[in-house]
């Protein structure tokens, strides 16, 4: 019996979801931007839905699972970031086009509570390399350390 993993693609035997048939729009080690969602134990207890799951559905929807605009989502254990409740960070890949020095690198706080409206706003800003003016209040203030 096959199964079809959330991507649509047929899973490989001994996987939970790694596809059988490697899709070459999606290289797995390119991406223009990842976005990690904290799935460790403390965030998984704010919210009882599966966020990675739905934002990578918002991903699909918005045309940037493929090709070099794709924006991988992944979900992760515990970031140590739990003051801020349910965690996210993004990176932008260096070689993307739509990179942008300034926003390369993001922290989000309290994502689970975020709208289906505001998740399309970053991940519409990833696309277009400029920074989700609505989600300022969610931002983790950038701190620089020097040696």
């Amino acid at each position: 019996m096959s199964r079809i993993n959330p991507l649509g693609s047929e899973v490989a035997a001994g996987f939970a979801c790694k596809p059988e048939t490697a899709d070459p729009e999606k290289p797995i080690m390119f991406a223009a931007a990842q976005i990690f969602i904290c799935d460790g134990e403390r965030c998984r207890s704010c919210h009882s839905d599966d966020l990675a799951g739905k934002v990578r559905a918002l991903v699909k929807a918005m045309g940037c699972d493929k090709g070099d605009d794709r924006i991988k989502v992944t979900r992760c254990g515990c970031n140590g970031a739990c003051r801020f409740r349910v965690f996210a960070c993004v990176y932008q890949n260096g070689n993307a086009r739509s990179y942008n020095r300034a926003t390369s690198f993001s922290a989000w706080k309290r994502v689970h509570e975020w709208s289906d409206g505001q998740w399309m706003e970053l991940i519409a800003s990833l696309r277009e390399g400029r920074p989700p003016e609505s989600l300022r209040e969610f931002r983790v203030e950038d701190k620089v350390y020097y040696g």
